[in-house]
């Protein structure tokens, strides 16, 4: 498995896992807008094609992970980790000192893949998805 920065030609791929993945994915302008803008943020797992992807912005206070996503054949192979992994090693190597991220309330996979990778619940936001799903915010100091 290779984790790398997105290069274009692997944006549609990087779509089709979006829309297969999330009830309200990104649009491709949004999508595009984080390629031209965010690329060393915007990795992707190349196994023979892209079958993940992580979508991240920082700054000097906090790391924010807005998209994560594994085609469903590919789960349970780690690349989740994997994507994961190297982001909060690019975090750390940029002096980021807590990476953050919202996820659905009712996801309890994500959950809990989040909490084994040290992040933990912070805050409830009501109403905070397009159907009015809460979120939970969640944090992992990295420094």
């Amino acid at each position: 498995m290779m984790i790398r920065v997105v290069e274009a030609s692997d944006l549609l791929e990087v779509l089709q896992i979006e829309y297969a993945v999330f009830k309200f994915p990104y649009p491709p302008d949004l999508v595009n807008f984080l390629y031209a803008n965010y690329r060393e943020t915007f990795l992707v797992a190349d196994i023979g094609g892209i079958k993940g992807f992580l979508i991240a912005i920082y700054d000097e206070e906090e790391g924010h992970i807005l998209s994560i996503a594994v085609k469903d054949d590919c789960r349970d192979l780690g690349i989740g980790k994997a994507l994961m992994g190297h982001i909060m090693s690019f975090l750390r190597e940029q002096a980021v000192p807590l990476v953050r991220l919202e996820v659905r309330k009712g996801n309890a996979r994500a959950i809990s893949f989040y909490e084994s990778m040290g992040f933990r619940r912070t805050e409830h936001l009501p109403d905070y998805y397009e159907d009015g799903e809460a979120a939970y915010v969640m944090i992992k100091h990295i420094r």
